[in-house]
């Protein structure tokens, strides 16, 4: 008679060295993945769990709140997330937690599981990194844009501090997600506050929101804040990462009744009233209208020394120098974008990665957006771009030269004197817009075409910034001729503080077109998308008809590309070559490549693992190691503001953040610090910066990228990766292309039209590679017009590698082969396709091709050579700062 087995009872994963935790972290690591998890210490059982018969969980002996989740991105198993942040209030601490009494889906109950968890100890600065700790702080201080300062509140006076609302403790230094960090030490508002020469902190007042409630606090705990000072603060935060987007809900975009109701009544309490933003996204600020908030204070996610940042503003030591790098809508439905944009409000699914829900998405908005859409429709913001107030006032006096550059192209000079007229010092941001003649070809009302940013300027002291405008500012995107043009007629320059302050400043007329550069018509919808048109509006306004959620698989329809060219044949090298001599420049990485076989070639192009596991180090993908193939070791990991290992390193603030600098060198130096830092822990490749373009405020990864406008983010994009490459790694323009929402990513197919595609969503990146030719360029989830960014030709061969004349490695993003097959990928131009597996699981789809002829071996070579190429890039970039760094300890010494 056949024995049925006992099936094993559930068990908790729980990593060998134990479970610590920051209580001071109010998302999470799984957040990311499950916004249920939020708050709480995941661990996953070893099976799915039956939820309808719960067990128990026990913190130090007492029953604790958790979750149970089904995680889509870990599927087969169920997430049990212990409740830790408003639970554990010390640091340093050790818990005992029992679980028990869970029963998988066959009724088979655990065995009671118990463990050890701990809190992170506080942690002080490490004063070999004061230098980089020094960048950081300055950082978030210069990215803190002062939106409101009525009656000249800020800066405040020395004496108590009331903190209001779930930022105070729930206060976010970080996103989740590849813009997550893992600092050395981290310094929250409340630590600065109470760390502070000219502040006092409201103890009592601040521990009623330990918890990380909005609630108001009972009316005698108000009545003694009160007592104590005459201004009320409320921090208001949001939480913010990649794989899901925000929503319009309530406590998402708006305000929720709680916050509401918080603003409502410190304004009414106390004679005045400041509002932190303590958010990675722009929110909506109409409470601004209906309440008596004296000042307004956008933070944004300001990273380890966000907080201090924050006390030194509002003491005046530093005097706020940020400005918006987006244009802040005072409703979403003003955005023309908003309609073809899924929104998840009102109880609608909350589409992740995970999702096999597909979704077309229409640019109907066209170049319209953001400032763009702004200027040229005479709507109204709530802020505009290029916004932010200062303790100080300057004055601009602009001259305006236009000459001819050598090819007879127009270029202008723009000399601005600014003066500080008030009376402390401080840094203004000069910003030059133009509006181009739109007679045959339509243009919006004001492009951004130059910026820089004062050093720290004394009450009555003045400085001239110089904006160059080349012809390359000045061109349009012309498709019946596919060129970038100058077009005739008349151009005209504008000079100010904002896109809606600039002030004309010249004007200038060409008498007929000239072509700046040449280009292709590729990537064009195979269905055109109808764009809004300044000519007429009311029948091009964009409808959401074009945009849809389908269950029909695959970017449709499809926009069929070629194969790229292969390697030029030639005879292997009778002296086997190394990657030494390829290094060296004895040889080519072609050389190289020709020599290796097919199998070789393809296990080189396809990563052998990432590095996430509880025993990981956190690295993000590590190249595959080929037997008789000496090639060094190649590790990479995510880093827009920080190196996103388990070891503890630097902390920056968040992407956007750092754009609101307008400093280029500062973001040069922000990337050169992170660099230097991951290449001390043996990473190769920091996978950063992301930079596309906020086309929508409610996108997931909104905060790990730059702005709405292309010309600010590849300006700070391509310095951002110059200082990484300086510090010895390098860097990865991400992600390529139009990633522009989370919902369903690897699903979502974005229709663009042609000048949009060119003038915005391709400009960004060539800025940048303008700027600086990165060593790594990554793909993006997503399909444009009908075909996956990572088997896409005409993106990664004609635009790219053709008209731009770049020259590095492109991987893909994590798990596109989800959607797109990798067999696909390597004809198309892609050289890494990650993360993958150490087994066959990938390359056998690609070796199968070629053997049956569909991918050319020629085509798998030159992927190959791509590749080592790239490698002896990122080698020289690790020995030339090597170099550096001998050099400034050598001189050190002799110093001393």
């Amino acid at each position: 008679m056949a024995v049925t087995p006992t099936p094993s009872a559930p068990t908790l994963r729980i990593p060998s060295e134990g479970i610590t935790v920051d209580i001071d972290d109010p998302d999470g690591q799984m957040f990311m993945l499950d916004r249920s998890l939020q708050g709480c210490v995941s661990l996953a059982f070893s099976t799915q769990i039956d939820k309808e018969h719960p067990g128990d969980v026990f913190l130090d002996g007492s029953p604790t709140p958790y979750v149970l989740a089904d995680v889509l991105a870990i599927r087969g198993v169920t997430h049990l997330g212990i409740t830790v942040f408003g639970v554990l209030t010390r640091r340093g601490t050790c818990h005992r937690v029992t679980v028990r009494g869970f029963r998988d889906l066959n009724g088979t109950v655990m065995e009671p599981t118990s463990f050890t968890l701990t809190t992170l100890p506080d942690t002080a600065p490490d004063p070999a990194f004061a230098h980089h700790d020094a960048i950081a702080l300055r950082a978030a201080e210069e990215g803190i844009v002062l939106l409101e300062n009525r009656r000249n509140t800020l800066p405040l006076p020395s004496g108590t501090l009331n903190l209001f609302g779930a930022g105070v403790h729930a206060f976010r230094t970080a996103i989740v997600g590849a813009g997550r960090i893992n600092p050395r030490y981290t310094v929250r508002l409340r630590d600065a506050i109470e760390a502070s020469d000219t502040f006092t902190l409201n103890e009592e007042l601040a521990c009623f929101y330990r918890t990380g409630t909005n609630d108001l606090p009972p009316r005698d705990l108000r009545d003694r804040a009160r007592a104590l000072s005459d201004t009320g603060i409320i921090v208001l935060t949001r939480p913010c990462g990649e794989n899901t987007d925000n929503s319009s809900d309530e406590a998402e975009f708006r305000l929720d009744s709680a916050e509401d109701t918080l603003v409502r009544t410190v304004c009414d309490l106390f004679d005045r009233t400041v509002v932190i933003l303590n958010t990675p996204y722009p929110i909506d600020v109409s409470f601004m209208d209906t309440y008596p908030v004296d000042a307004l204070i956008l933070a944004g996610v300001g990273g380890m020394l966000a907080g201090p940042a924050i006390e030194r503003v509002l003491s005046g030591a530093v005097n706020p120098s940020g400005r918006l790098s987006d244009s802040w809508p005072r409703a979403l439905a003003d955005l023309p974008a908003d309609v073809n944009f899924y929104d998840c409000a009102g109880g609608k699914t909350r589409y992740n990665a995970e999702h096999r829900t597909w979704i077309d998405t229409a640019y109907e908005e066209g170049i319209y957006v953001g400032y763009r859409f702004y200027s040229t429709f005479d709507a109204e913001p709530a802020y505009p771009f290029g916004y932010g107030l200062s303790y100080t006032t300057f004055d601009l006096t602009p001259s305006a030269t236009i000459n001819s550059d050598e090819g007879g192209h127009p270029h202008a000079q723009i000399d601005v004197t600014v003066t500080n007229t008030g009376e402390r010092a401080g840094r203004d941001v000069v910003q030059a817009y133009v509006r181009k003649p739109h007679e045959r070809i339509e243009t919006p009302e004001r492009e951004l075409v130059a910026f820089a940013k004062t050093p720290l300027l004394e009450p009555g002291e003045s400085h001239v910034v110089r904006l160059d405008v080349g012809a390359d500012r000045l061109s349009v995107w012309d498709e019946e001729v596919s060129s970038w043009i100058v077009t005739e007629g008349e151009y005209t320059l504008f000079v100010g503080h904002d896109a809606a302050d600039a002030g004309q400043t010249c004007q200038f007329r060409l008498d007929a077109d000239r072509v700046l550069a040449h280009g292709h018509p590729v990537m064009r919808a195979p269905e055109p998308v109808t764009a809004l048109s300044r000519r007429d509006p009311s029948h091009t306004w964009p409808q959401g008809t074009r945009s849809e959620i389908r269950d029909t698989p695959g970017f449709i329809p499809v926009r069929h590309v070629p194969s790229r060219d292969g390697l030029e044949e030639a005879l292997p090298s009778d002296t086997p070559v190394t990657f030494d001599d390829v290094a060296a420049g004895r040889a080519t990485a072609a050389d190289l490549a020709r020599q290796l076989d097919v199998d070789q070639c393809v296990r080189l192009l396809v990563c052998s693992r990432d590095d996430w596991g509880m025993e990981g180090t956190g690295a993000a993908g590590i190249m595959a190691t080929v037997a008789g193939v000496d090639l060094p070791e190649f590790v990479v990991a995510d880093g827009n503001s920080g190196v996103n290992i388990r070891k503890p390193n630097i902390g920056m603030p968040t992407t956007v953040v750092l754009a609101s600098t307008f400093d280029v060198d500062l973001a040069e130096e922000v990337g050169r610090v992170i660099g230097q830092e991951a290449h001390a822990n043996r990473i190769d490749v920091i996978l950063a910066p992301a930079m596309n373009l906020h086309r929508h405020p409610l996108c997931g990864r909104h905060p790990e990228y730059f702005s709405e406008d292309p010309y600010l983010t590849g300006m700070m994009a391509g310095h951002f990766a110059k200082g990484l490459e300086s510090g010895g790694v390098g860097a990865c323009y991400k992600h390529f292309l139009a990633n522009n929402a989370e919902a369903s990513r690897k699903r979502n197919q974005s229709l663009i039209p042609e000048r949009a595609l060119r003038e915005l969503y391709l400009k960004s990146f060539e800025v940048a590679i303008g700027v600086h030719p990165a060593a790594t360029l990554m793909t993006s989830y997503n399909g444009v017009n009908g075909c996956h960014t990572a088997a896409d030709t005409e993106l990664l061969e004609t635009i790219i590698r053709g008209e731009w004349g770049w020259r590095g490695m492109i991987m893909t993003d994590w798990t596109s082969y989800d959607t797109c097959p990798v067999d696909m990928m390597v004809p198309a131009g892609t050289n890494w396709i990650t993360p993958a597996s150490p087994d066959d699981t990938f390359t056998a789809p690609i070796v199968r091709a070629v053997r049956e002829g569909r991918v050319g071996e020629s085509v798998v070579r030159r992927a190959t050579a791509e590749l080592i190429g790239t490698l002896v890039t990122v080698r020289a970039l690790a020995s030339q700062a090597d170099s550096r760094l001998s050099e400034h300890n050598t001189k050190g010494e002799s110093d001393d």
